[in-house]
């Protein structure tokens, strides 16, 4: 068991570094595009594709790391402002609630990768792509983070990090 928590660690971290990556190429690759375009040249229209496929991918990599870490963004106006009870009642009921829509978009981004598998479903840019392989990301990165929101709730653990303890603000 020991081996599997630490594969899927491994592979947390790994998809959050390739989101990361993914940035820094993505900034790279708008800013070659910029220059060459300011120095009246066309700049490659796999620039531009590489930004769009960059731009769905960083996010899906990265949210299971964020719900793990706890770096994801919430209102705490609302939460502070209830009983230790309630409060305990409505962070129970937001966990669940967040493993229910991530697990229900995990199933259905898996039933459209597989179509698009099936059907050899293309994505026609500058360069052809098998959907497949973008759509594969959603499925992962929901399932990944439907899992990190049920170990929240599994431990007990605030999903909000540092912040809501016995209806004061943690320093």
């Amino acid at each position: 068991m020991h081996l599997v928590a630490r594969l899927y660690d491994g592979m947390l971290r790994g998809m959050a570094m390739l989101g990361g990556l993914l940035m820094v190429a993505t900034m790279v690759s708008i800013m070659t595009d910029v220059v060459l375009r300011n120095l009246g040249t066309q700049s490659s229209a796999h620039l531009f594709t590489f930004t769009e496929y960059a731009l769905l991918l960083i996010p899906l990599l990265g949210a299971p790391w964020l719900v793990r870490e706890k770096g994801h963004i919430y209102v705490e106006v609302l939460i502070n402002s209830l009983p230790r009870t309630s409060r305990q009642v409505l962070v129970r009921a937001i966990l669940f609630a967040c493993i229910a829509v991530c697990a229900v978009l995990a199933w259905y981004a898996g039933g459209i990768t597989v179509q698009n598998y099936v059907l050899a479903d293309k994505d026609v840019r500058s360069f052809d792509m098998p959907r497949w392989m973008l759509m594969a990301f959603m499925p992962l990165s929901f399932g990944m983070m439907a899992l990190e929101f049920l170990r929240l709730a599994v431990r007990g653990e605030n999903p909000f990090g540092r912040g809501l303890v016995a209806g004061r603000h943690e320093e």
